[in-house]
C-alpha cells in the first residue's frame, strides 16, 4: 500500500502526517529532496533532504526522480532512491507531496491511496499562514490564490479531509488508513497463510 497526502500551503497536513506517522508504524515517510531553505526546527534528511539548485538540477538530469516540480520558486522532488530505500523496509510509503507531485504520482504508482487536505475556508487559513510567521504578505496572498487553484482540483482525489479541528481531522486519515489496509489486495498474502494453515490442521 502507497499513501499519498496533499495539500494547500497551510491547511495542516504536516502536522497530520506527523501524528499518523507516530500511531500507525506500518508507514514510512518518503523524505523529499527540496532546494527551499531550513525552516526552524526541521532537520536535513528527516523533514526534508535540503540539496542547492545545482545539485537538484544535476539528480534531474541523471533521472534520479521519480517525481519533481517547481514550486513557488524552489524545486521538490522523490527519488526513485528514497522508495528502494522504504521498499526494503517493508513498510508502506507514505509521501508528502504538493498537487503537482501528486499528478504525476498518479500515472506512476496507479495502486496508491490519494488524501487531500483542505482548510475550511479562506479566511481559516489565511490566519494559519499569518500564524506561521514564515510568509511575507506577498507570499501569504500568493498561497491563497494557489490554493484556490489547488482545491479545484478535489475530485482527483480518492479522499477529502476538511481540516476544521485537528483532532476529528486526524480521525478520520486514521480511519482511511485502517480501512485501506482491510481492503482484499492489501491482506490477500496474510489470507493465503491462514487459508494454508487451516489446511495443515484438518490434514492431521
Amino acid at each position: 500500500m502507497v499513501f499519498v497526502i496533499s495539500a494547500p500551503s497551510g491547511a495542516g497536513k504536516t502536522t497530520l502526517i506527523n501524528r499518523l506517522l507516530k500511531s500507525e508504524k506500518r508507514f514510512m515517510f518518503s523524505v523529499s529532496t527540496t532546494t527551499r531553505g531550513m525552516r526552524g526546527g526541521e532537520i536535513d534528511g528527516v523533514d526534508y533532504n535540503f540539496v542547492s539548485r545545482e545539485k537538484f538540477l544535476e539528480m534531474l538530469r541523471n533521472d534520479e526522480f521519480l517525481e519533481w516540480a517547481e514550486v513557488y520558486g524552489n524545486y521538490y522532488g522523490t527519488t526513485i532512491k528514497e522508495i528502494d530505500r522504504i521498499k526494503k523496509s517493508g513498510r508502506f510509503p507514505l509521501f508528502d507531496v504538493d498537487i503537482q507531485g501528486s499528478r504525476s504520482l498518479r500515472g506512476k504508482l496507479p495502486e496508491a491511496v490519494f488524501v487531500f487536505i483542505i482548510p475550511p475556508s479562506p479566511e481559516v487559513l489565511r490566519s494559519r499562514l499569518e500564524g506561521r510567521q514564515t510568509d511575507t504578505r506577498e507570499q501569504i496572498e500568493l498561497r491563497l490564490k494557489t490554493a484556490e487553484e489547488e482545491i479545484s482540483e478535489y475530485r482527483y482525489f480518492d479522499y477529502v479531509i476538511i481540516n476544521k479541528n485537528l483532532d476529528k481531522a486526524f480521525a478520520r486519515l486514521e480511519a482511511i488508513a485502517a480501512a485501506e489496509q482491510c481492503k482484499m489486495k492489501n491482506v490477500e498474502n496474510e489470507i493465503e497463510e491462514i487459508l494454508e494453515e487451516f489446511n495443515d490442521y484438518t490434514t492431521r
